[in-house]
């Protein structure tokens, strides 16, 4: 029995299903934080709401924002330790943290005493009203929703943008994946090895078949893009062909909201801006 045999009992790369389960549980290991605040009053409502707790985005799929002016969202409960009822260190003298405290829909959280969240589901309209926000970022979460409740979601963070404010959108890049297939230029064994390093299982087979068809069959993906197919479903939520752009990684309107790109998916991923 080798090594990764013994930390990844069970694993089969070839048993989507099953894979899927470990990753939804791998999601809730993975989100957590030391402290948990909730937030009496509710959710900010409007640009005045934000600005007044410091606000001016919002980042989706991140249960803690690295933006210090964003508000961090995610589908999934993030569970903080608790430590009784009180300020708990926090930066809201009414705030309350319970133990075993966890997110609940609805409500605003202070994470690690510097950061906000809310849990969000994106296939519902947002709580936030017309023109809250200067800019929208999410990272890798566009593929993991069909194709209608992508351009739902894409719809309403049009709705909340102010004038002149930015969305920014990454995801998997189909066409990246499709070339290495056609033409055996290394990108599909390099995307291996770093998924390898990163410990996200035991090494995936080499097999270039599998390599195309784990970015559509695994991590709850859902439809994947290219250039092109971003563009499509940005101009049906409403956004016009001129206010959308090809971006490099960390290249972008405002370089507050591209620093957010991480580093460890560049070989995959395509950068998109759109304009309000």
């Amino acid at each position: 029995m080798t090594a990764q045999t013994e930390r990844f009992p069970g694993w089969d790369w070839d048993d989507p299903d099953d894979l899927a389960t470990r990753l939804d549980g791998f999601s809730a290991q993975v989100a957590t934080c030391d402290t948990l605040e909730a937030r009496p009053g509710g959710l900010p409502r409007d640009h005045a709401d934000f600005r007044e707790l410091g606000l001016t985005g919002i980042e989706f799929a991140a249960f803690r924002t690295a933006h210090p002016e964003g508000l961090g969202t995610d589908l999934t409960a993030l569970r903080g330790p608790g430590a009784g009822t009180g300020s708990g260190g926090g930066t809201d003298p009414g705030a309350v943290t319970e133990p075993g405290a966890v997110t609940e829909p609805g409500t605003l959280y202070r994470v690690d005493g510097d950061r906000w969240f809310t849990q969000l589901d994106i296939s519902e309209p947002l709580p936030f009203a017309d023109a809250s926000v200067d800019w929208v970022y999410a990272e890798h979460l566009i593929e993991h929703v069909t194709m209608p409740v992508a351009v739902g979601w894409l719809r309403e963070a049009r709705r909340v943008l102010r004038p002149g404010g930015v969305l920014r959108v990454t995801t998997p890049d189909l066409a990246r994946y499709l070339a290495g297939y056609a033409t055996g230029d290394g990108f599909l064994a390099k995307h291996r090895r770093r998924l390898t390093t990163l410990g996200f299982g035991p090494p995936m087979p080499d097999r270039p078949a599998f390599l195309v068809n784990q970015i559509f069959r695994y991590y709850g993906h859902q439809w994947i893009y290219d250039l092109d197919e971003l563009r499509h479903v940005l101009a049906l939520a409403g956004f016009a062909p001129e206010q959308i752009r090809h971006c490099a990684y960390r290249q972008g309107v405002r370089p507050d909201v591209a620093d957010l790109d991480t580093a460890f998916r560049t070989d995959e991923t395509v950068y998109v801006e759109a304009d309000r």
